[in-house]
């Protein structure tokens, strides 16, 4: 019976622990670190447009933004290496509908096809998570993250553990899990005189 105790404190100690990381794309590119992405973010329909969460303007994902959003970092001089793109689950299923990330013509051996597995897109490995950040507005916009290791950091002194201790006076065992642990936005944040330092941006896109 424990078992199924320590399996679920370990998952949602570490959904929190992805939940606060996931949340600091709110600074993405000089956001205001508000869930609205008032400033800072794009839409996923072309990568350029800013979004609005009071116009509901968020759009699905395209090649066009993906390929926009790389050079963004590109521009920022954004090391080649250690880049991630994460994606909720309503952009995976619009990658899958695109003949480039999935056909064999495109990608060479068809395995996205017969597996589902989008692997890399452009040299940078794609993750895929219901726990994607919600944007405020009527919508409640999804939103995609695209950038560099280095744009966030996650310091553990106690990583998650779980303890068990017989205490007597109730007959029982009790049982308690916890972590210890900080996280914090180190080059994620770019003004116009210094838009070298930013190496995280957000996409907005439809739940």
């Amino acid at each position: 019976m424990r078992n199924f105790y320590t399996s679920d404190a370990g998952y949602s100690l570490a959904k929190a622990v992805d939940t606060d990381l996931i949340q600091l794309g709110r600074s993405s590119n000089g956001g205001a670190g508000t869930n609205a992405y008032a400033t800072g973010a794009f839409i996923g329909g072309d990568g350029t447009t800013a979004y609005v969460a009071a116009n509901n303007n968020e759009s699905a994902l395209t090649d066009a933004a993906i390929r926009r959003t790389i050079q963004r970092l590109d521009d920022n001089d954004t090391p080649m290496d250690n880049r991630f793109f994460i994606i909720p689950p309503s952009s995976r299923n619009t990658l899958m509908g695109l003949a480039r990330y999935t056909e064999q013509a495109f990608v060479g051996d068809g395995n996205a096809i017969r597996n589902g597995e989008i692997g890399n897109l452009y040299g940078i490995p794609v993750f895929t998570t219901s726990n994607a950040d919600t944007a405020s507005g009527s919508n409640a916009a999804r939103v995609c993250l695209m950038g560099h290791k280095d744009s966030m950091v996650l310091v553990e002194q106690i990583g998650i553990r779980s303890q068990v201790q017989y205490k007597q006076d109730y007959l029982a065992t009790l049982f308690t899990s916890d972590t210890l642990y900080g996280v914090a936005s180190l080059r994620n944040a770019a003004s116009v005189g210094a838009a070298k330092s930013a190496s995280l941006f957000a996409l907005l896109v439809p739940a």
